[in-house]
């Protein structure tokens, strides 16, 4: 008696807090795996900072994001065609309005318009998107035509994986 009593309560703990299911589950997973996009190659895990410990990661400018209602962000290393390296972040927001303030804070100067999400920009070696309550950054350590080709390739198959 004792033990069904516990199952129940530990089962109803669940169905309550989400057992089983990841917090802000429509970014748990937001990167293409290798050649998931045609060219990519993730080159490592995904690594998560909680906006307590974003200065690990953006040290000197995390709080910017904190103050925007950052909850996490998740990174992850990439690699085109065997040349060039890439890191794309996405920044989980509390809510859609952050994501517009960040973007928002970015120049326009230099950037073309690109059509993911809500707004996006590429820079040449970088490209910015924001969707609903996500902050979408990929950064390439080598700019030419071909590469901004790509990291628009790499952000859409970001923008798929967001929900």
């Amino acid at each position: 008696m004792m033990r069904s009593r516990c199952a129940v309560m530990l089962a109803g703990a669940c169905l309550l807090l989400g057992c089983g299911r990841k917090a802000g589950s429509g970014a748990a997973k937001p990167f293409p795996e290798t050649n998931e996009v045609s060219g990519w190659n993730k080159t490592g895990e995904t690594r998560t900072f909680e906006a307590a410990n974003l200065w690990q990661y953006i040290d000197g400018d995390a709080e910017k994001y904190i103050q925007a209602g950052v909850r996490k962000t998740l990174t992850a290393d990439y690699r085109y065609r065997d040349s060039v390296d890439a890191v794309a972040d996405t920044y989980v927001m509390a809510a859609p309005d952050g994501a517009r303030k960040l973007f928002g804070a970015e120049p326009s100067v230099g950037s073309q318009p690109v059509s993911l999400g809500d707004a996006g920009r590429l820079y040449g070696a970088s490209l910015v998107f924001r969707k609903g309550p996500y902050l979408v950054r990929v950064v390439a350590y080598k700019e030419s035509p071909e590469v901004a080709k790509a990291l628009v390739e790499l952000a859409r198959g970001i923008e798929k994986k967001l929900k």
